[in-house]
C-alpha cells in the first residue's frame, strides 16, 4: 500500500503483517500536498502518523537495510561485508555513506514527527484518539533522538516543524538537552499510549502501532544507559565523558529505569515465552508482533515494502531468505567461545545447524564455531568455514531483498528483565540483586539458575554481559552495551587484534556526516 509523506512528495510504503486474531496497523494510500491545508481531520491525522512510522524503512539507511549491520560492524560479534570495514575497523569517517544515510533519514523521521506533533492538536477529533496519535508520533520521535545521541553523541535538536523558506541550520544540542527532550516524550507516550490491541470505543490500537508498554521499555532503556555510561565516565572511561553533565548520580538514573521496568513488565499484553519451544518460535517468520515482542519496525511480503533483515543475517541461495545481495553477518568463533555459554539453550537454538545450497551441504561442526561443507556430487568434506549463522531471521517465502516477513526487534520483554537485573544491582552493589530476573529468563529455555551472591560487582558486569549476548545478540544492543559498559576497546581488541580491534573515545559515536557539516554553517 502506497502511502506519500508531509511536505516532500516522498513515495513510501509500510505494510504491516497480519497476525490471527488481532487487529494489524493497515495503511491506505493517502496523498499530503502541503503541511497548510492537509490536517483537516481524523483521517489526515492518521494517515500523517503512518508517514512516521513509514520513515523508519523508507529508505536503506534505517531499518529497512543499512542500521542493523552497522551496528554488528561496530559490535565484538564477527563478520560483515566490507562494505562496513570502517566501522569494523574503528575508523569511521565523516564521509561514510552509511552515515549519511542514517542521519537523514533519522531526521525526515523527526520532521515528519514535528508535524504530526505540531498540527494535530488543532484538530476537532476524539479526544483520547487525538492523545494517542501525538503520543505515537512523540515516541517515535523520542526513538529517532535515542538512536541519533547513541550513535552521534550531540546532533542538532529540532522539534518544532520548519517553516517554509527559513531551512537554517541548528548547532549542536548538550546530550542533557536531547535526553531532556527524548524522557518528556516518552512520558507523555507512556500516558497517552494504548495498549497492544486494546480498543477504546470505535478505536482499537492495532498490533505494530506503539504502546504504552513500549513507552515505558524505551524508557527504562534510555535511563539504563545514562545510568551506565554515567558510571563509567566517573570511573575513566573518556569514551562516556559527555555523561558526566547529568546531575543526579548514577543510582539515581538506575532508579528511574527499574521503576520503568516495572511498568513495562506489568504492561497489559505482553508476556515472556513459557518454554523453549515457544522462545524458539518468537523469531518464526509467521510469529511476528508475539507478545513478547514489546516493539518492532514492520516486515511484509509484498514487493519493496519489507526489509532486508533475512538476507543480511542468513546465508545465501540456501532458501533461507529471498534472493540478490545477502549472506554479510556471521558470529566469530571467539566470540561464541569468550562472550556468551555457546551450551546455553538459547544460543543452541537460534543459530542454523544445516544449510543447503545448489552444489553443497553445510552442518555445523561438534563445538558449534563452523560448518563443515560436503560436495553434493562427490560426498568430499572441505575443510571448516569458521563463521556461525544465526535462525533468528529465517524467512524461507521471501523472493527478493526486501520482501522479508521477519520483523525488525527493537526492544523485546527479556531485554526488560536484564535492564531490571542490571538496575537492581547497582542501585544494591549487590549482584545477588539481579538473581531473580535472570533466572526468569533462564528458567525459561530450560536453563539451570544462576547465583551472583558470591560475585564482586567487576565480575557480575562480566556476566551480565554475556547473558544480555546470549539472549540478545544480533538483535541490535551489543555495540550499545560495549560503550555504556566501558568496555569497547578491551572487547574489540579481543577479537579483532591491536590493530582492528582498537578503539580510542571518540570511536564511542560516530562523526557528523560531512554533508551535515559542510551545509550547517551551525556546525563546527
Amino acid at each position: 500500500m502506497k502511502n506519500k509523506s508531509i511536505k516532500y512528495y516522498i513515495t513510501i510504503f509500510l505494510v504491516i503483517a497480519s497476525f490471527t486474531s488481532c487487529n494489524v496497523l493497515d495503511e491506505e494510500p493517502f496523498t499530503q500536498p502541503s503541511t497548510e491545508n492537509f490536517y483537516q481531520n481524523e483521517t489526515d491525522a492518521l494517515a500523517a502518523l503512518t508517514s512516521v512510522y513509514a520513515r523508519l524503512k523508507s529508505g536503506i539507511g534505517y531499518y529497512k537495510q543499512q542500521f542493523m549491520p552497522t551496528l554488528f560492524a561496530s559490535s565484538d560479534q564477527g563478520l560483515s561485508t566490507y562494505l562496513y570495514n570502517e566501522f569494523k575497523r574503528g575508523i569511521v569517517t565523516s564521509t561514510n555513506q552509511s552515515l549519511n544515510n542514517l542521519w537523514k533519514e533519522l531526521y525526515l523521521g523527526i520532521r515528519d514527527a514535528n508535524n504530526v506533533i505540531a498540527n494535530v492538536p488543532d484538530i476537532e477529533m476524539d479526544e483520547e484518539l487525538k492523545n494517542r496519535i501525538i503520543g505515537e508520533a512523540k515516541f517515535l520521535r523520542a526513538l529517532n533522538y535515542f538512536n541519533l545521541v547513541r550513535c552521534f553523541g550531540e546532533v542538532p535538536l529540532r522539534t518544532q516543524p520548519v517553516e517554509a523558506g527559513n531551512d537554517q541550520g541548528l548547532p549542536v544540542s548538550s546530550i542533557v538537552e536531547i535526553y531532556d527532550v527524548i524522557i518528556d516524550d516518552l512520558n507523555f507516550a507512556a500516558n497517552h499510549c494504548w495498549g497492544r490491541n486494546e480498543t477504546r470505543g470505535n478505536y482499537t490500537n492495532d498490533l505494530g502501532r506503539a504502546t504504552n508498554t513500549a513507552a515505558h521499555a524505551i524508557l527504562a532503556k534510555v535511563y539504563t544507559r545514562i545510568a551506565s555510561s554515567k558510571r563509567t565516565a566517573s570511573e575513566g572511561v573518556l569514551g562516556n565523558d559527555f555523561y558526566l553533565e547529568f546531575p543526579e548520580s548514577y543510582v539515581n538514573y538506575y532508579q528511574y529505569a527499574k521503576d520503568e521496568c516495572d511498568l513495562a513488565i506489568t504492561g497489559q499484553g505482553f508476556n515472556l515465552s513459557g518454554s523453549l519451544e515457544e522462545w524458539v518460535s518468537i523469531f518464526d517468520a509467521d510469529n511476528g508482533n508475539n507478545p513478547e515482542m514489546i516493539f518492532d519496525v514492520q516486515g511484509s511480503s509484498l514487493t519493496g515494502q519489507g526489509t532486508a533483515v533475512s538476507n543480511l543475517f542468513t546465508p545465501r541461495n540456501a532458501g533461507l531468505s529471498g534472493s540478490g545481495f545477502g549472506g554479510n553477518n556471521k558470529l566469530k568463533p571467539l566470540f561464541i567461545n569468550n562472550r556468551i555459554d555457546k551450551f546455553d539453550n538459547r544460543f543452541q537454538n537460534s543459530i542454523i545447524t544445516q544449510y543447503e545450497t545448489s552444489t553443497r551441504i553445510f552442518n555445523i561442526n561438534q563445538w558449534s564455531t563452523g560448518y563443515v561443507p560436503t560436495n553434493t556430487e562427490t560426498g568430499n568434506t572441505l575443510g571448516t568455514l569458521w563463521q556461525i549463522w544465526t535462525a533468528k531471521y529465517i524467512d524461507s517465502e521471501a523472493t527478493t531483498e526486501y520482501t522479508s516477513r521477519q520483523n525488525w526487534h527493537i526492544i523485546r520483554l527479556a531485554d526488560v528483565y536484564l535492564m531490571r537485573a542490571e538496575a537492581n544491582a547497582e542501585i544494591s552493589s549487590n549482584p545477588a540483586a539481579a538473581n531473580d530476573d535472570i533466572n526468569i529468563l533462564r528458567n525459561r529455555v530450560g536453563m539451570s539458575e544462576v547465583d551472583y551472591s558470591s560475585f564482586i560487582m567487576t565480575s557480575f558486569r562480566e556476566e551480565l554481559l554475556k547473558e544480555r549476548a546470549v539472549e540478545l545478540y544480533m538483535e541490535g544492543h551489543r555495540f550499545f552495551d560495549l560503550t555504556r559498559f566501558g568496555v569497547y576497546d578491551e572487547y574489540c581488541r579481543f577479537i579483532y587484534g591491536d590493530t582492528d580491534g582498537a578503539r580510542q573515545p571518540e570511536d564511542y559515536t560516530w562523526p557528523i556526516p560531512l554533508t551535515e557539516a559542510s551545509t550547517n554553517s551551525e556546525i563546527d
